[in-house]
């Protein structure tokens, strides 16, 4: 299982994390959503043979949201950016 860590600026309550916990688990291969309000992250644990940390950006433009871009100094965002 490999994880990635997605930062979704306009994850600021609730109902938009549930929403975007939904669409990310649509995603065929994702074995775990974990949100993270507070940061605005989602941390996703999946199947690298059945998904792609590009799939999972993609289900999230798809529900409306926008990823951010990892930060410039090639930090992967794996360990949550601390």
């Amino acid at each position: 299982m490999q994880t990635a860590t997605l930062t979704i600026p306009a994850m600021q309550n609730e109902a938009i994390a549930i929403e975007v916990a939904k669409a990310l688990e649509t995603v065929r291969g994702v074995e775990s959503v974990h949100v993270t309000l507070a940061h605005n992250r989602a941390r996703v644990g999946f199947d690298e043979n059945l998904a792609s940390p590009t799939q999972l950006r993609s289900a999230v433009n798809a529900a409306g949201f926008v990823v951010a871009d990892a930060p410039a100094s090639g930090c992967c965002g794996g360990c949550g950016g601390n």
